[in-house]
Order: structure tokens, then sequence, then C-alpha cells
């Protein structure tokens, strides 16, 4: 008999189970993309698709067909491949994440997160032994190990499938989404951690993966420091090679290459010792620094690939798990029993959480729905208990059809919550002036080149008076997709090769990459984190479109948009493309929350412009400052006449006004016989029917109130008040202006008082500004500041029919009564 030639056998496997992943992960995308075809419509999240597709194609027997070896299970096929998958994700969800606004929800998650683990924990541990004759494998070491690696199961929850299933239903920017991602990802930490001290306690056995206990001990602490020092080499790393590509939009294939390989190599530090490596490649993730060329190119060559092919692969086997040859009621019923344990454990914690935090019941419910997800996270205590001898390959089963439970019922929970939320935000007001002074304020912005986004960008500065609170501001940067020549083919701008010649010369001079360079000089010098959209400029009904999808995702408090105008050299404001004028007058026509147009005027002849952040301009560009003071000031003017928009210009101003550098003043014309008028207080009258009526005072005069409160007396503000005859006497106030503020902020109108404009409609030639922001913008003068002219968010209309007609009706309709009732003046007592 001739020998047989293992490595000949072992190379042909190889090869037939790589024929086999790839075969099976292109079916599963296809089939996968094919189901939720018909999903999509009830906004059920994308994996639920992938692991019905990955169910199907595990029914196909196509292993045994192509892999002729024997395997326990899917998991020992794909288990390599999933936990790079997590590696990479989890790394790419640290990069991603809003730093910022999650830290604003840590006390909340911290609640939620104890809360759900400690109950899940508790619960476990009591009917653990009524489980123990079901579960145990003969012979069996301990109850006290069935109980341990039970209450790991039940508390645990995927990370990776809540990020996911979150972040698809656009629900990463809302305070449920952060609340339920940020929790989900502390308990999967905590139950990381616990799983690894378990398996390094003396009660596991002797050996694990080829290292005794105390072995396991030494090397994880040993992964941590090299972690450790990973983490603080990387930085200036990624710092020297943001120096080498500055101006540029992303780094070379090379560089890429050797950091997309340096993040694999340290987070397998864990897995190479048996541990979990998802904490390490969120906080290298988190670690990252987000400015410059690399962290761009990072995001943009993971993120393709991980959504398009990876997730799918990953959710997909964790359908291809499923065996139906060994399919029993000894596996589905305690499937279903750990299903409802943890159902039971994460709910009953999450509504204790809510209760102490007063939040409504029913989105606890929700919220314990979603952090029952398993997934894959239970594959580690999965095979340590069937190595020690825990449970029988039964349970083991029964494990893996109740993950797969746990995750598909989620998909109907995360579409109600994403309607919730959809709701919420449609219908509320979204005003500045209703909301408090330290709540965070999430910013949307665009521009349209380099000649205007460093004002947009120090006026974004400016409202984040607290870098370090300050949610992520994305900006809109739509570039010019018109060929340079008719035989060129059109091309992002980033993917265009550049001449390696002139490398520094040629890309600081394209305008496209001027706005990178202009985003990572703000973002390096104000440490906030801008995250730069890149979009196509195709004509205005397509960017109105970009900015609306964008609007839904990112869920703004304030909409900034520049003037279709800019400044010429000589002061006069020159129109380049009357299509964004057009999309000015759309996106505020539909705007969902408060909008503002910006007319630069970098031009300025005297004094601070916005054109540099306040951290790096320096003293002699200060208007009035002493020389020899470093530090700026900026004078900013907000033109008060009443209104709405007015009301809105005050509360925009006044969060300006929490920066040091900015000084402001809010100027109040009002008419001379009114001027006794507006120190009216309410006053109570007897109606016939016996009740007393309260007149409740003007809004406002409750503006101006609590302006003179909170900053006037405070000596955080000044205050001046104009007193006009007309229309004309408002105009000339606002011509006096020029010289004395870097910025000038107005409200559209429209809702104005009649007898401050009336007349003035023939000084409007763009009506998305208003006649006031029209007067300010097309100034001539050089002394002129730029302009901001701020539009409230109108009322939504109410929906035809009785209240709860339809979906989502009746919380609509009590949402604009609700609004429409703190515009009454007055109130019954």
């Amino acid at each position: 008999m001739q020998p047989i030639r293992c490595d000949s056998t072992v190379k042909n496997v190889a090869l037939d189970t790589l024929f086999l992943i790839v075969l099976q992960a292109a079916v599963v995308i296809a089939l996968g993309k094919f189901i939720h075809l018909g999903l999509r419509r009830h906004n059920l999240p994308s994996a639920t698709s992938q692991i019905l597709a990955g169910i199907i194609v595990g029914s196909l027997g196509l292993h045994d067909m192509i892999v002729h070896v024997d395997v326990a299970n899917a998991e020992d096929t794909y288990g390599g491949y999933v936990s790079e998958a997590r590696i990479f994700y989890m790394f790419y969800v640290g990069l991603e994440a809003d730093v910022a606004a999650l830290w604003n929800d840590i006390r909340r998650a911290t609640i939620f997160t104890y809360a759900s683990v400690a109950t899940c924990l508790l619960l476990a541990a009591f009917v653990s032994g009524g489980m123990y004759g079901s579960m145990m494998h003969t012979p069996v070491r301990s109850p006290e190990m069935l109980a341990a690696v039970l209450m790991l199961s039940i508390a645990d929850t995927a990370s990776v499938d809540v990020s996911r299933m979150a972040g698809e239903m656009r629900l990463a920017a809302t305070p449920s989404g952060r609340l339920v991602v940020a929790t989900a990802i502390a308990t999967n930490i905590i139950c990381i951690v616990g799983e690894g001290v378990f398996s390094c306690m003396k009660l596991a056995s002797s050996r694990i993966l080829d290292y005794s206990a105390p072995q396991r001990l030494g090397l994880g602490v040993l992964s941590l420091v090299k972690v450790g020092a990973a983490v603080l080499l990387l930085q200036p790393a990624v710092a020297f090679i943001n120096r080498r590509n500055a101006g540029r939009h992303r780094v070379g294939n090379w560089e890429l290459v050797l950091l997309l390989a340096a993040v694999h190599f340290i987070g397998n530090f864990p897995q190479q010792v048996g541990f979990d490596g998802m904490p390490v490649s969120l906080l290298l993730g988190l670690a990252f620094p987000r400015e410059g060329p690399v962290a761009r190119s990072i995001m943009d060559a993971l993120e393709y690939p991980l959504h398009a092919l990876v997730l799918p692969l990953y959710f997909g086997a964790m359908g291809m798990r499923l065996n139906f040859s060994v399919m029993s009621g000894a596996i589905l019923v305690p499937a279903i029993l750990l299903t409802l344990l943890g159902l039971i454990g994460k709910c009953a914690g999450t509504m204790g959480a809510a209760r102490f935090l007063k939040i409504p019941a029913t989105d606890a419910l929700r919220f314990g729905v979603l952090l029952n997800i398993k997934g894959h996270v239970n594959m580690i205590d999965m095979s340590l208990a069937s190595s020690e001898g825990i449970w029988a390959e039964q349970a083991l089963m029964a494990m893996v059809v109740g993950s797969m439970i746990s995750t598909i019922i989620a998909g109907p929970v995360f579409a109600v919550v994403f309607r919730k939320e959809k709701e919420a935000y449609e219908c509320s007001r979204q005003a500045l002036e209703d909301m408090a002074p330290d709540q965070e304020l999430r910013m949307l912005a665009c521009v349209h080149g380099p000649h205007g986004a460093p004002g947009m960008l120090s006026l974004l500065e400016l409202l984040a008076s607290k870098p370090r609170e300050q949610p992520a501001i994305h900006v809109i940067h739509f570039f010019d997709v018109a060929r340079k020549n008719a035989n060129a083919a059109p091309r992002p701008y980033h993917r265009r090769v550049q001449d390696s010649e002139h490398k520094l010369m040629d890309r600081r001079q394209e305008a496209t990459t001027q706005v990178n360079w202009a985003v990572d000089v703000f973002t390096c010098a104000t440490g906030l984190v801008i995250r730069q959209v890149d979009a196509g400029d195709r004509g205005s009904a397509v960017n109105a479109k970009t900015v609306r999808r964008w609007t839904e995702d990112v869920r703004p408090g304030i909409l900034l948009l520049p003037y279709h105008r800019e400044q010429h050299y000589d002061g006069t404001m020159v129109c380049r493309r009357e299509e964004r004028r057009q999309l000015n007058a759309e996106v505020l026509e539909r705007a969902p929350c408060t909008a503002a147009i910006l007319a630069d005027r970098p031009f300025r002849r005297c004094g601070t412009s916005l054109q540099l952040p306040t951290k790096i301009s320096t003293s002699t560009e200060a208007a009035g400052n002493q020389q020899g003071d470093e530090k700026v000031t900026i004078h900013i003017a907000a033109v008060f006449l009443g209104g709405p928009d007015d009301r809105e210009v005050v509360a925009l101003a006044c969060r300006l006004a929490k920066n040091d550098s900015v000084r402001l003043t809010v100027v109040r014309c009002v008419l001379c016989e009114n001027t006794r008028e507006h120190d009216r207080v309410a006053a109570t009258s007897p109606d016939t029917d016996g009740e007393v009526s309260v007149v409740v005072q003007d809004p406002d005069e409750e503006c101006v109130s609590a302006f003179h409160r909170e900053y006037v007396a405070k000596e955080r503000a000044a205050y001046a008040e104009k007193v006009v005859t007309g229309p004309m006497d408002v105009v000339e106030a606002l011509r006096g202006m020029a010289g004395a503020f870097a910025l000038v902020v107005a409200g559209r109108g429209g809702r104005q008082p009649a007898e401050l404009v009336v007349g003035l409609e023939g000084w409007t030639e763009c009506a998305e500004v208003g006649p006031i922001g029209e007067i300010l913008a097309s100034d001539p003068s050089l002394e002129m500041g730029s302009v901001l002219v701020v539009q409230q968010k109108t009322a939504s209309p109410v929906p035809p029919g009785p209240a709860g007609a339809g979906a989502g009706g009746g919380d609509l309709t009590q949402c604009e009564v609700q609004n429409g009732s703190q515009k009454e003046n007055s109130r019954k007592i």
C-alpha cells in the first residue's frame, strides 16, 4: 500500500473549503437581496433577510457535496472568518462612533447596562438548577459551571448585530438608537471580560487551547500590554502619515494596506490566546485619529466591503449553522425557553432602569427585546461549554436556534422604533427657542467649494462652544462632477490619479481637495469631529434630495446653507450659479428643523472675518483688541423685530454667546409710539362665567425678558434698542451696522410686525433670505460683515380626518395640538 500524503489532503480540503465559502457567500448575498425586496417595505433590517438566506443555503447540503470532511457544525468552517469580520467591523464602529454624543448618554447607558446584566445574571442563576437535568452532559463537571456559562449566555448581547441594525435603520443619531447601541457594546464587553476571567479560573479545565489557566491569565495580561503600547504608537504614526499626505483626500495604497494590516495584527493579540478580540478592536477604533486623509481612506476602504460582502456572510453564517437533520422537540423547547429567559431578564432590567430614568415602559420593553440579540456572541461560551462537558450537543444546537430566534424577532421591533423616531422628529417643533441652553445641538452644513468652506466652518466652530461635548458635525460637500474634457470619464475626484512629480502643487490647487484641507485644518485646530460627506453637484432637485436624506440620517437641530451669491473683491455680491438659489428655496420649504443661510463676506476690510478658527487667529486680525492680547473677539449682532424667526435668531445668538470669543449685541427696532406698550405685564379679568382668564405676555416680550435676565444682567451680552418711525428707519439702522460686526444674524421674515417691514418687499429679490437679509447681504460696503438669515421650522400641517386615522395619525395630531397650545394667548383657570 502507498502511504497517504497528509499534506496533499489538507491542501485539497483547504481549497475545497475556500471554494465552498465563496460559493455560499455569493448565494447568500444574492438570495438575501432578493428576500429583502419584500421585507424592506416593512422597514425590516437586511440582517433578517440574510439570516433567512443562510437558513435556505445551509439546508442545501453544499458542505457535504464539496468538502468531504466531517465537521461538528458550520462554525468550524466559518469561525475564523466570523472572528475576522468582527475585528474589522468593530474597528469600523469605533472609528465611526460619535464619541461626544455617546459620552452625553453615558449615565443612561450605564444604568441600563447594569440593570439588564444584573437581572439576567440573577435569573440565570435561579433557573440553572432546574435546567441542569435537560442540558447536562454525562459526565458533567459541576452544576456551578453550567450556571456560570448560562449566566454569561443569557446576559450577553451581540454588539455587532445591534450596531449594524441601528445604523442601517438610521437610528444611530437618535437618543433611543444611541442608548441601545451603547448599552449593547457595554454589555458585550462586560460578558467578554467575565468569560475571560471564568476561563482562567481553576474551576475550568487544566488546559484550554493548549494553555493552562495560569498561562492564559499571563498571556491575557501580556496581550493587554501589547494593545496599550500599540495604541500609544498608533497615533504618532497616523499623524506622520497625515502630514505626508496633507491636502489630499486619501493616502496611497501601500500606506492603506499597511494600516489595515496593523489593525488586523493588533486586533488578533487576544484571539491568539483564546480571548475575544472585540473590545480591543473597538478601543482601537475609538482611539484612532479621525482627522486627515488616513481616517477618510480607511472608512472609504472598509465601508463597501463590510456592508456589501462581509456582513451578509456574517449573518448568513448564523443561519447556516442550523442543522435540520437533528432538529427535534428536545432542541426547540430548550431554544424557546432560553429565548424567553433572555427576554424576561432583559425586559425586567430595562423596565427597572426606565422607571428610574422616567422613560416610558413601552420603550423599555422594546429596548429589552433589542438587547436580547445574541448572534455569534455565544460561540465562545458554546465552544467552552462543549469542550468542558457542561452540556450536550442538543443543548448546543438549542443555543444556536435561540440565537437566531432572538435576532429575527428584533427586526420588527427595530421597525417600530424607526417609525416612532421618524414620526417624533417630523412632528416635533424642532425650534432652538424651545431647546434647553445646555442641550446638544446637532448640525448639518453644506458647502459648494473652497471659497465658502472657511466661513461655514468658522460659524460651526462658534456654535460648538464646548468641543468635547459637541456631537459630530456633518458637512456635505457638493463637488463639481463636470468632465474636464469630452473624452474623460466622470469619476469622483478622490479616485483620480495624481501626478507624483507635482503631487504637492497640483493637489493644493484643485478646488475639491482644498475643501478636504480646510476640514482637516479646522478639525486639528478646534478639536471638533467634522464628518465630510462628498456628493456630486447634479442640480438643485438631486441636491435637495441628498440634503433631505442626510437630514433623516443626522437628525440635525439646525441646517446651514451657503448663499447663492458670493462676494466679489470690490464688495458686490455676484451670483455664480442660479441652481444654488433653487436648492436653497427647496430645502427651506421642506426643512425639518431650523434652517439658516450664510452670506459669507470674506473680503471685509476692517476687523475680524469668518475665515480662520479662533484658536489660530492672530490678535492683529481682531477688532478692538489691544496689541499683544492673544484672545480674539468676534463681534456679532442679532437683529430683532419680532415674530418666530426673530425669536429663533435670539436663541441662536445666545448659543453663539456661550463661546468665549464672541461678544453679542441684540439690536431691537421698535416703533416710537409703542415703546411703552412693550412693558405691559399679564393682567387678569373675570369672565361672564365667573372664571378667571390669564392673558399671557407677548412671546416676543418673553424672549426679550429672558435674554435680559440670563445674558444682559450677567454681562454676557449687550442689548441696544433703536426707536424707528417706519421701515426706512429700519433700513438706515441696518446699514449703520457696517464696520461694527463680523456677523449679523437676522430672521427670514414673513411673520414679522407689518408696520416695520411694510414696503420693503421691493428690496427683496431673493425670497429665501427675506427683506432684512437682502438689505444686509446686498450692501456693497467692504465694512459690512457676513450675514446669517435664520428660519424657524414651520408647523407641520395636521393630517385630515379624525385623530388616530391612519398609521401614526394619533401621535402626529397630538403633537400638533401640543405645539399649537404653546401659542395660545390665554387659558382658563
